[in-house]
């Protein structure tokens, strides 16, 4: 396994690992998230594993003022031509995450489909295929990561590279 390590910043470092590609942020906050994706090139319309990693440094637990069934961490892939947004219903529960002390580890997964689709021909926003949004063109994009109820100054990791074929 060869490791590659680059510094983006004086207090920022982006890592390909094997296959992996890591991003990280130092905050004002008590929370830094940290994102893994575990592949850096994909097929359009897959979807792609990765590992949220969000540290508390506080003694004490931070309690994230959102549901966890509505959604609260995000992470999703954009470029110059194209945004990612998250658009949310209702709540539907009172905040039920909780980061313990230390390190919380989330399973998260990238589509590489659009974040949104309608069923009428729109020019701002893709037509739905039978299956939902269509897969994102063929390009290079960069991760963003959107959460919700964090505590404030909490900074996203800087964005990952990635390449939709």
């Amino acid at each position: 396994m060869r490791v590659r390590l680059f510094t983006a910043t004086c207090c920022t470092v982006v890592a390909l690992v094997a296959s992996g590609v890591v991003a990280s942020a130092q905050t004002a906050s008590p929370i830094s998230i940290h994102v893994i994706l575990y592949q850096s090139s994909v097929t359009a319309g897959t979807t792609i594993r990765g590992l949220a990693t969000l540290t508390n440094s506080s003694p004490r637990p931070v309690i994230v003022q959102a549901c966890a069934a509505d959604g609260w961490l995000y992470v999703g892939l954009m470029n110059s031509r194209i945004t990612y947004s998250v658009s949310r219903s209702t709540t539907k529960c009172a905040a039920t995450v909780r980061l313990k002390p230390g390190v919380n580890r989330f399973a998260l997964t990238v589509s590489t489909s659009y974040s949104a689709c309608v069923r009428t021909k729109n020019s701002f926003v893709p037509r739905c295929t039978k299956n939902g949004p269509p897969p994102l063109p063929k390009g290079h994009y960069t991760t963003s990561v959107i959460t919700i109820g964090l505590p404030t100054g909490t900074r996203n990791p800087p964005p990952i590279a990635v390449t939709v074929r």
